[in-house]
C-alpha cells in the first residue's frame, strides 16, 4: 500500500500526491476569536458583572479592608485626642459661662465706678487719700518695732523676777513670750481707737454749726455733763463714736507698761535711778506712738477703695486669664481635630486605591474586548455621608466593604466641629465685655464705710 492506493498485483502502482481530509462538520457552537468577538458578537448588559470582574473586586475589597484595618490604631489615638480637647475646651467655656452668669464682673465694675462717683467732688481732701507714713507696712513696721523694743526691755525684769541668768534654760528665753501679748495688744489698742476717732472727726467735720469752746464749757463737758443736750442720727450720717471701752483699753495698756518700765528701772544706783523716769516716758512715748500711728491709719473709706480696686482688678485677671484658657484650648481641638480629618482621609484613600485599581483594570478589559458596548455608564458620585463608595460606576456596584471605624471617624468629625466652640465662645464673649462696660445697669445700694448710705 502505497499512498493510501492498494496495488493487487504487488507490482509497483500509481502513485498520487496526498490529500488533506475536508473539516468535520459539527452541530456544537465553537468559541469565535477574540477580534471577532469585538466585531460581531451581541453586547452583554452593562450592569452586570462578569466571574472575572467579580473576583477581581472582591480581591480589591480584601486588600481595601486590610488596608483600613492598618490605620485603626492611628484612628483611635486621633478621636481620643479630639475628644480629650473637645471636653477640656468645654470646660473652659462653661467657666466663662458661670462667670457671666452670676454678674460678678459687672458688680465689681460698677461698685468701683459708684465709689469714684461718690468722692468725685471730694476735691485734694479725698477721704480715700492716704498718706505714705499711713501705709500699712509703715504702721505694722512702728508696731514691730516698739514690740521688739518693749520686750527687750521687759525680758530682763521676767528674768530677774524668775531669777534666771543661764542662757541655756527654758525660762530664759520663756521671758520673752510676753512680747507676744504686747504686740496684740498695741494692735487691738490702736484698732479700738481708731474707729471712733475716725467717727468723730468725720461727724465733726461734716458739722453745719460749731458753738463757742470756753474753758469753762470744756471742763464741764469733760468731768461734769459730756452731752448737755440730745443728739439725733440721721440716716446719712456715720455711727456714733464710742469712747468708753477704746480709752478705757488703751490706759490700761499704757500704764501696766509704765509700771513695768518704772520697775524695771528701779535700783540701788543712784543714777540708774536718775534714768528711771527718763526710761518710763521713752517706754510709754513708743508706745503711744505704736498706738497712735495704728489708729490713725484707721480710714475705712480708703480700705473700701482699695478693697474694691482689688476685687475689680482680681476678676479682671480672672476674665482674661479664662479668655485666654479658652482661646488656647479651642485652637488645641482645632489642631487635633484637623489631625483626625487628615487620619481619615489618609486611611480612606488607602482603601479607595485598591477599589479604584480593580475598577480601572475592569474598564481597560471591556474597552478591549468590546462585550459591554464601547461607552461606559456614567461616573457614580459618593455622598458625603461616607469617605469611600464601593460603586465606580452609575448601575455598577461591587461587594460592600466594611467601613465601620471609619464612618464613626467621620461621625466624629461631624460632632466635634471646631466651628462649634468658636461660635460658644464668640456668643460669651460680649456678654463679658458688656459688663465690663455697661454703664445703664442701676447697681445696687450699698452704706458708706462709716456706717451711712453712700451720700
Amino acid at each position: 500500500m502505497d499512498n493510501g492506493v492498494l496495488d493487487t498485483a504487488g507490482t509497483d502502482g500509481r502513485r498520487y500526491l496526498p490529500t488533506p481530509c475536508p473539516r468535520e462538520h459539527s452541530l456544537t457552537v465553537a468559541r469565535p476569536a477574540s477580534d471577532e468577538l469585538a466585531t460581531g458578537s451581541q453586547p452583554y448588559p452593562v450592569d452586570r458583572l462578569s466571574h472575572t470582574e467579580s473576583a477581581q473586586l472582591i480581591r480589591a475589597r480584601e486588600a481595601a479592608e486590610s488596608a483600613l484595618t492598618a490605620t485603626h490604631t492611628q484612628i483611635d489615638r486621633a478621636v481620643e485626642r479630639v475628644v480629650h480637647a473637645w471636653h477640656r475646651a468645654k470646660v473652659s467655656l462653661h467657666r466663662l459661662e458661670m462667670l457671666a452668669a452670676d454678674r460678678r464682673l459687672h458688680d465689681a465694675v460698677q461698685d468701683d465706678r459708684r465709689n469714684a462717683r461718690e468722692h468725685s467732688g471730694s476735691g485734694p481732701e479725698d477721704p480715700r487719700n492716704r498718706p505714705v507714713w499711713q501705709h500699712p507696712t509703715v504702721v505694722w513696721s512702728a508696731i514691730l518695732v516698739s514690740a521688739v523694743y518693749d520686750t527687750a526691755f521687759f525680758a530682763e525684769s521676767f528674768r530677774d523676777v524668775l531669777d534666771v541668768a543661764d542662757s541655756s534654760s527654758f525660762e530664759y528665753w520663756a521671758a520673752l513670750l510676753p512680747g507676744v501679748g504686747i504686740v496684740m495688744a498695741l494692735v487691738l489698742a490702736g484698732s479700738l481707737l481708731g474707729t471712733p476717732l475716725h467717727r468723730h472727726r468725720h461727724r465733726a467735720e461734716r458739722r453745719p454749726v460749731r458753738r463757742r469752746l470756753t474753758w469753762a464749757v470744756l471742763l464741764r463737758r469733760v468731768l461734769f455733763d459730756w452731752r448737755p443736750q440730745d443728739e439725733e442720727r440721721h440716716p446719712d450720717d456715720p455711727y456714733w463714736p464710742s469712747w468708753v471701752l477704746p480709752v478705757t483699753f488703751t490706759t490700761v495698756v499704757v500704764g501696766v507698761l509704765g509700771v513695768w518700765a518704772y520697775l524695771r528701772g528701779d535700783s540701788d544706783d543712784a543714777e540708774q535711778r536718775l534714768l528711771q523716769l527718763p526710761m518710763v516716758a521713752l517706754l510709754v512715748l513708743l508706745t503711744l506712738a505704736a498706738i497712735g500711728f495704728k489708729a490713725n491709719a484707721h480710714n475705712p473709706y480708703a480700705d473700701q477703695s482699695a478693697r474694691l480696686r482689688r476685687r475689680r482688678r482680681r476678676l479682671e485677671r480672672r476674665y482674661g486669664r479664662l479668655v485666654s484658657a479658652a482661646r488656647r484650648r479651642t485652637a488645641r481641638h482645632g489642631t487635633a481635630w484637623q489631625k483626625l480629618h487628615s487620619v481619615t482621609e489618609l486611611a480612606a484613600t488607602l482603601v479607595r486605591r485598591p477599589v479604584a485599581q480593580a475598577w480601572t483594570e475592569i474598564a481597560e478589559e471591556r474597552g478591549r474586548h468590546g462585550l459591554f458596548g464601547t461607552l461606559s455608564p456614567p461616573f457614580h458620585l459618593a455622598g458625603d455621608a461616607s469617605p469611600v463608595d464601593g460603586a465606580v460606576f452609575a448601575g455598577l456596584t461591587g461587594p460592600e466593604l466594611r467601613l465601620t471605624a471609619l464612618r464613626m471617624a467621620v461621625e466624629d468629625l461631624n460632632r466635634y466641629r471646631p466651628e462649634l466652640l468658636r461660635q460658644e465662645l464668640d456668643a460669651i464673649l460680649p456678654e463679658l465685655n458688656s459688663q465690663l462696660s455697661a454703664d445703664g445697669v442701676q447697681p445696687t445700694t450699698s452704706t458708706s464705710p462709716g456706717g451711712s448710705s453712700a451720700a
